[in-house]
């Protein structure tokens, strides 16, 4: 659902800035045009993504080189929607703004595809299962002060182990997991 607003957004902000363009340079190439729109929308998308979309999956890259990484996929998709405006404009020789338009969404909505797609599987990752787990766990004891009635007795380990217990709230679930009653 957020990946949708965003990209509603993100389609408003670069059509916006793309027929601004258009409109107001009257010699602008198409190609020119949509990189500047595009190079726009993508510091948008980015930082939507990172501080909302995708805020709870812990990048293990640095920000920077998930920023980079980031450009690197919309340069792709950037190469999607110029296919698709210089097929129009060149092969078809459709040159007015409504002919480009429409080339221009086509494109948006290939690329949007394969951005959704290289997101969630290059910059975004989910954390590992077992950092997850780690880090609920530590959650649950501070925010609870137990491990909850499922904890098992490795799991009591390990939170001690990772230094989310202290040694007596250590023995006191232990010894509750023991009898049943954490």
């Amino acid at each position: 659902m957020k990946f949708g607003v965003v990209g509603v957004l993100n389609t408003l902000i670069n059509l916006a800035v793309f027929n601004a363009l258009l409109v107001s340079i009257a010699d602008v190439g198409r190609l020119k045009a949509n990189f500047v729109a595009t190079a726009v929308a993508t510091v948008f998308a980015y930082l939507m993504s990172r501080y909302w979309t995708f805020k709870d999956r812990q990048s293990e890259h640095s920000t920077s080189r998930e920023f980079l990484l980031f450009v690197f996929l919309n340069l792709i998709g950037l190469g999607i929607e110029s296919a698709l405006i210089g097929g129009a404009v060149y092969l078809l020789d459709a040159k007015s703004i409504v002919a480009v338009n429409i080339a221009k969404i086509a494109g948006l909505a290939l690329g949007t595809i394969f951005r959704f797609w290289a997101y969630r599987t290059f910059v975004f990752k989910p954390a590992p299962a077992e950092v997850a787990d780690s880090e609920a766990l530590a959650a649950a004891v501070a925010t609870t002060g137990t491990l909850g009635v499922e904890a098992t007795l490795t799991e009591i380990e390990q939170a001690y182990l990772d230094g989310h217990l202290t040694e007596e709230e250590y023995r006191r679930f232990a010894q509750a997991n023991s009898s049943g009653a954490v």
